[in-house]
């Protein structure tokens, strides 16, 4: 399970820097509809260090180990893989 929630932050980071880079800025209205909009500015370093940030956190997606104690050949990672 863990595996997965850093491939999902590791996605979602990049994608949300890359986002960043598209856009200046971006107006937030209320929920209810009353009141004024807030405008968001993010700052010049924030879309660079959530992309490499989410890159970061994919490659380590790939570092662990597979679930259930398994590597991707199928061998349980106690056993000695060649008999």
């Amino acid at each position: 399970m863990w595996k997965s929630v850093f491939l999902a932050a590791g996605i979602f980071a990049c994608v949300a820097g890359a986002e960043l880079l598209l856009i200046d800025s971006a107006v937030v209205l209320p929920v209810d509809g009353r009141g004024d909009p807030s405008v968001f500015t993010a700052p010049d370093w924030a879309p660079w260090g959530l992309i490499s940030a989410g890159a970061v956190t994919i490659l380590h997606f790939c570092a662990l180990p597979a679930a259930g104690g398994k590597d991707p050949a199928g061998a349980t990672l106690s056993e000695p893989r060649f008999r």
